[in-house]
């Protein structure tokens, strides 16, 4: 009878404190964009403004043209393990970004080195592995890759294909960061997978950005922005 009641007692503990946890990474939910002003944020204050509840970033061939790109970058936060998640519309013949575990180069200049994940308007770029400032395209949508110590890569396909997306509607995207592996969704589809390994070059924490892109005017629409730490 006594190991019985130690054993009831021991799993209601377990799952007290189970419960208890599950409340606590609940928590660690944040939403990162109030939909009023830009508070928690820093960038141009030329290019960024807030709508309707919508974050916007806009270039034109005028005051608002930038000669390279540009962010808005979140502060005082360098999330290593997360999910991001945020819906994201684009206008104007460019392309856009949302750089994670990355790296401000340029603080007067709002600049950012790092993991991107690519909002393009072609398709085999959209949802992608960018690095700006680094090796460039890591992996296209729809592919699997595994990066060795020494920069060797082996890429895999995954599935059949995802399908179109049409920038100028609101799509989701979203970024699951964990340890040494980094995975892009769209739409709720996996666009793409990445591990990294690679010496001197992987990154495991740094700056979360929006991205304006230099060269045509844009503007590019941010709304439900939440990161959820691991």
């Amino acid at each position: 009878m006594i190991n019985r009641r130690l054993s009831l007692i021991f799993w209601t503990i377990l799952f007290f404190l189970t419960a208890s946890l599950h409340l606590a990474a609940e928590k660690e939910e944040k939403i990162l964009f109030n939909g009023q002003n830009l508070e928690g944020w820093i960038g141009d204050e030329r290019l960024w403004r807030v709508e309707n509840g919508i974050l916007i970033g806009e270039t034109d061939d005028g005051e608002r043209q930038i000669p390279r790109n540009s962010f808005l970058i979140l502060e005082k936060d360098e999330p290593a393990d997360f999910e991001l998640s945020l819906k994201v519309r684009i206008t104007g013949n460019n392309n856009s970004g949302i750089q994670y575990r990355s790296r401000i180069v340029d603080r007067e200049n709002y600049a950012l080195h790092g993991y991107q994940m690519d909002i393009h308007p072609r398709q085999e770029y959209n949802g992608m592995l960018y690095e700006e400032g680094g090796r460039g395209i890591v992996s296209l949508r729809g592919e699997s890759v595994s990066i060795a110590k020494d920069g060797q890569r082996t890429v895999e396909k995954l599935g059949d294909g995802i399908p179109e997306t049409d920038l100028t509607e609101w799509n989701d995207y979203r970024i699951v960061a964990r340890g040494d592996t980094v995975t892009h969704w769209l739409n709720g589809s996996l666009a793409a997978k990445i591990v990294d390994h690679e010496v001197g070059k992987f990154s495991r924490k740094g700056a979360i950005g929006l991205q304006l892109h230099a060269g045509a005017p844009m503007k590019a629409e941010f709304k439900d922005i939440v990161l959820r730490k691991i």
